[in-house]
C-alpha cells in the first residue's frame, strides 16, 4: 500500500493527515506552538517551532507505516523569515497578522496611492 501525508502549517498549529492510496484517512494529528507578542501589535514565531512540530507530527503520524511516497505542505502566508548568508534564521518570523507597519502602510495607501 502507498501512503501520502498532507500538512497544513497554520498560525497556531500544524495539522497533519495520513491517507492511503484509496484516499482513506489512516491517521491524523495536530501539533501546537506558541505565538509571541513582544510588543503591542507585534506577532512573531520561531521557525524552529514550525519545523519541530512538523517533524514530531510526521513521526507520530507515520509510526509503523511503510510506503510513504508523498508529502504535501500548505502554509500560512505573508510571513517574513529573515536569513543570514548561510540561510540560518536570525530572528523570530514576523507573522501575517503583525501590525507594526501600520503607519507606513497608511502612508503608502494615502500618499502614494493604492
Amino acid at each position: 500500500m502507498k501512503y501520502y501525508i498532507g500538512a497544513d502549517l497554520g498560525t497556531s498549529s500544524v495539522k497533519l493527515i495520513l491517507c492511503d492510496s484509496n484516499s482513506e484517512i489512516v491517521n491524523t494529528t495536530t501539533k501546537y506552538y506558541d505565538v509571541s507578542y513582544p510588543n503591542p501589535g507585534w506577532s512573531e514565531q520561531s521557525p524552529a517551532d514550525w519545523w519541530n512540530a512538523f517533524s514530531d507530527g510526521v513521526r507520530e503520524l507515520a509510526d509503523g507505516i511503510d510506503g510513504i511516497v508523498g508529502i504535501s505542505v500548505a502554509g500560512q502566508m505573508h510571513g517574513l523569515v529573515i536569513l543570514d548568508e548561510e540561510d540560518n534564521v536570525i530572528r523570530p518570523a514576523i507573522l501575517w497578522n503583525d501590525g507594526r507597519t501600520f503607519s507606513e502602510t497608511e502612508y503608502l495607501n494615502t500618499v502614494v496611492g493604492k
